[in-house]
C-alpha cells in the first residue's frame, strides 16, 4: 500500500524515541507524549495534568510566552498540546529543514517550564473559563455526564479539565512537583513522521532533552465492574435534547478491537450506517447521530450520540433500541461487513498521507503496544475481519438493557427514565 520506513531507540536517559521516514515529504510532525493523563491524577488535584500542558506555554528559562508562541510560527510552523485521559502531548509540524528548531523549542517547554507564581494565578482564569465553556457546551457536558455513568465513579469518568473547586486547590508547589514525578524520562515517547532521518532526531533528543527527576506515582488502576443505568439532567436553557447511550468495549490491545471497530462502523460510522439512515433518514428526528469507540489501557467504550426534538426523545430512543435489537439478534449482512470494511481501509489509506496521522499512530502504537503496526498491517487486519465476528460482537455488545443513558436537555412530558430505557442487572462484567 504505501512504503513506511519505522525505527525505535531508547536514549540512555530513558526517553523513547520512535520515527517514520517519509522521503516524499516536505514536513515533518514531531509530538512529545507523555505516559500518563488525567485518569492517573489523584482525586484532590483534578485536572493539574491539563493545567501543566497550559504551563508549559508560559515561559521559560530561555523564552517567554510570547516567544513560544512565535518560536515556530515564524518559521511557517504550528506548535500546539492536548491533555487525554492515558496522555499529554506536545505536538509541532514544520518543514523538514526546521527540525532543529521543533526539538530545541519542544525540549525548552517540557523540560523547563519556570511555573511563575504570577503565571499561574494568571492563567488560573484562562482555564476557569475554559471548564466554563465547557458547562456551556451541552456536547461536552453530555460527554462529561455519561464518562461518569459508564465508568461507575472510576478515574476514566472523571473531567480532564477538573473542576473550579479543584483547581483553585493547586498551586505553584504542586505542580512542579507533580510535573517532576510525571515527566520523568520513562514516561517520555518522542515521535516523528515525514522528511526526516532517525539518528538526526536521536542525536538532537540527546543533546536537548533533560527530564526532571521526581518520585515517581503510580497510574489509576483498572475500573470497577460496569452497570448500566439512566440519568435524565434536566436543563431547560437548551433546545434539543442530548441523548448519549454507552456500554464497556475493549482495550487497545484486544484482538477483537478491529471487528469491534467495524461493527461500530456499520452501526453508526458514517451515513449509510444503521442508525443514520433509521434515525435520520427514515424518520427525520436527529440532525447528527453517530456511534463511536474509545480504546484504553485497560478498558473501552462503545457510545451512541444524538441530538433530537426534545418531544420526540422517547421515539428517538425507540428507534435506537429498535436497530440494537435488530443487529443483534439478525446480525449484519454480508454486505455491510464489505462495506465498513472497506470503508475502514480507505480512512487508514487517506489517512497514511497526512504526516501528523502517522505521528499520532506511531506515540500510539508505542504507548499501548510497544511497537509499530504498519499501513499494510491494518488494512490487512481490517480486511480479515469476518462476518461471523461482527455478528458475534453485536450478539455481545449490543444488548439495550446493557446500555447507560444519559439524557440532558428539557424534560417536556417528564423526564426520561427506565421506563422510557430499561436496563439489565446481569451487566457485571468490566471489559
Amino acid at each position: 500500500m504505501t512504503d513506511f520506513d519505522f525505527h525505535k531507540s531508547v536514549l540512555p536517559s530513558g526517553i523513547t524515541v520512535v520515527t517514520e521516514k517519509l522521503p516524499h515529504r516536505r514536513s515533518v510532525a514531531a509530538g512529545v507524549w507523555v505516559r500518563n493523563g488525567a485518569r492517573d491524577e489523584p482525586a484532590d488535584k483534578l485536572g493539574i495534568s491539563h493545567f501543566i500542558e497550559h504551563m508549559m506555554f508560559k515561559g521559560t528559562e530561555r523564552r517567554d510566552a510570547r516567544a513560544i508562541a512565535q518560536s515556530l510560527e515564524s518559521l511557517g510552523g504550528h506548535l500546539d498540546a492536548f491533555t487525554a485521559r492515558e496522555q499529554v502531548c506536545y505536538y509541532a509540524r514544520t518543514l523538514s529543514e526546521h527540525l532543529p528548531a521543533v526539538v530545541d523549542v519542544l525540549s525548552d517547554i517540557v523540560c523547563c517550564s519556570r511555573f511563575a507564581e504570577a503565571e499561574v494565578v494568571r492563567e488560573k482564569s484562562v482555564v476557569r473559563e475554559e471548564i466554563y465553556a465547557a458547562e456551556d457546551s451541552p456536547d461536552d457536558k453530555v460527554n462529561e455526564l455519561l464518562s461518569a455513568q459508564v465508568w461507575s465513579g472510576h478515574e476514566l469518568g472523571r473531567p480532564i479539565l477538573g473542576t473550579v473547586e479543584t483547581l483553585e486547590g493547586i498551586g505553584t508547589t504542586a505542580l512542579r512537583s507533580y510535573f517532576q514525578s510525571r515527566y520523568r524520562s520513562e514516561h517520555l515517547v518522542i515521535s516523528a513522521a515525514g522528511a526526516l532521518e532517525h539518528q538526526q532526531l536521536v542525536d538532537l533528543a540527546g543533546a536537548s532533552f533533560a527530564a526532571p527527576d521526581g518520585e515517581p506515582l503510580p497510574l489509576s488502576q483498572s475500573p470497577p465492574p460496569f452497570r448500566p443505568s439512566v440519568q435524565h439532567v434536566v436543563r431547560t436553557d437548551l433546545q434539543q435534547l442530548y441523548l448519549s447511550l454507552a456500554t464497556r468495549g475493549f482495550q487497545y490491545r484486544d484482538p477483537d478491537r478491529y471487528p469491534l471497530v467495524v461493527l461500530n462502523t456499520l452501526l453508526g460510522g458514517g451515513m449509510s450506517s444503521r442508525l443514520f439512515q433509521s434515525v435520520r433518514e427514515e424518520a427525520g428526528l436527529a440532525y447528527s447521530v453517530y456511534s463511536a469507540t474509545d480504546f484504553h489501557r485497560d478498558a473501552g467504550m462503545i457510545s451512541i450520540h444524538l441530538g433530537v426534538s426534545p418531544q420526540r426523545g422517547r421515539e428517538a430512543l425507540a428507534r435506537v433500541r429498535e436497530e440494537l435489537i435488530r443487529l443483534r439478534e439478525q446480525g449484519p449482512t454480508e454486505e455491510e461487513v464489505s462495506s465498513a470494511r472497506s470503508q475502514l481501509k480507505g480512512s487508514v489509506v487517506m489517512g497514511q498521507e497526512s504526516v501528523s496521522n502517522r505521528m499520532y499512530h506511531l506515540a500510539h502504537e508505542e504507548l499501548y503496544c510497544g511497537g509499530y503496526t504498519p499501513p499494510d498491517e491494518q488494512a490487512a487486519q481490517i480486511e480479515a475481519v469476518s462476518h461471523d465476528q461482527v455478528a458475534a460482537l453485536a450478539r455481545r455488545f449490543l444488548d439495550p438493557e446493557g446500555f447507560v443513558l444519559t439524557a440532558l436537555g428539557p424534560a417536556p412530558g417528564g423526564e426520561i427514565t427506565e421506563e422510557h430505557w430499561p436496563v439489565g442487572s446481569a451487566f457485571g462484567a468490566a471489559a
